[in-house]
């Protein structure tokens, strides 16, 4: 089985290339918007005034641990891309573990582009969200995503386009899988 697990901060691409790598290898993209999880979490959000108390309950470890299983159920026994903070750390049977980077001031342009909210209001959204998940990986599972010494390669989302991006880790699972020499 081909597994390619992606992680990376708020708005490094986690989502975005993890679905253009699986377009590009025919498998299926597993990522948190398919999960029941995320619907009730999404739901909740929205009967909440506080976004920062309801994007506090991702940091509950019931609802981690729930997520986290309906992720490895998800993708048991397929060829396919996880792409979730934690899925190179949970997927014991990973072909590939790719760590995204981008700088701090990328991530918040993109994450106001794709909120349109202003740059200081992406800013502390991402701020918030990479502080609750670092601390919340840490408390449930003991995970320091600070350490990416699991990785097979780590990648820049700012220096490569999304062709080249998908066409680097497309390349670099054949490789893994011994699909191509």
């Amino acid at each position: 089985m081909m597994k390619i697990c992606i992680s990376g901060m708020t708005a490094s691409g986690k989502t975005t290339l993890g679905g253009l790598i699986a377009r590009e290898l025919n498998v299926e993209h597993i990522t948190k918007e398919k999960t029941k999880e995320y619907a009730k979490l999404m739901k909740d959000l929205a009967q909440k005034k506080d976004a920062k108390l309801a994007l506090a309950q991702t940091a509950d470890s019931r609802y981690a641990k729930n997520f986290d299983a309906e992720i490895i159920r998800a993708a048991k026994g397929k060829n396919c891309v996880v792409s979730t903070w934690l899925a190179p750390w949970l997927m014991k049977d990973a072909t590939l573990r790719v760590w995204l980077n981008a700088s701090p001031a990328e991530r918040y342009r993109r994450k106001a582009n794709y909120l349109g909210v202003s740059m200081r209001k992406a800013e502390k959204l991402v701020k918030e969200k990479d502080s609750l998940a670092k601390k919340g990986f840490e408390k449930v599972y003991g995970i320091d995503i600070n350490d990416h010494s699991i990785f097979d390669i780590e990648i820049n989302t700012e220096k490569l386009d999304h062709k080249k991006v998908v066409a680097v880790v497309s390349m670099l699972a054949m490789l893994k899988e011994g699909k191509i020499r």
